[in-house]
C-alpha cells in the first residue's frame, strides 16, 4: 500500500466544501465542490502511482 501526504489541493477542495455546507449553499454548489474532492483525489492517487512506476525496482542480490 503506497502511502503519500495528503496534497494541498485536496484539503483545499474539502475545506471549500465543509464551508458550503456550513453555509447551506445550494446543491448544485455542493455538488460541484463534491466534484472537485473527487477530482482532486483521483488526480493525487495518478500523481502518485506515475511517480511509483518511474522509481527503478530495488535490486536484490541473494546469494544462497
Amino acid at each position: 500500500m503506497v502511502i503519500y501526504p495528503i496534497p494541498a489541493e485536496v484539503t483545499q477542495a474539502r475545506i471549500q466544501l465543509v464551508v458550503d455546507q456550513t453555509a447551506k449553499a445550494p446543491a448544485h454548489t455542493i455538488n460541484q465542490d463534491l466534484q472537485a474532492v473527487d477530482h482532486a483525489k483521483a488526480a493525487a492517487v495518478e500523481a502518485a502511482l506515475a511517480n511509483l512506476q518511474t522509481e527503478e525496482p530495488p535490486r536484490v542480490d541473494v546469494k544462497v
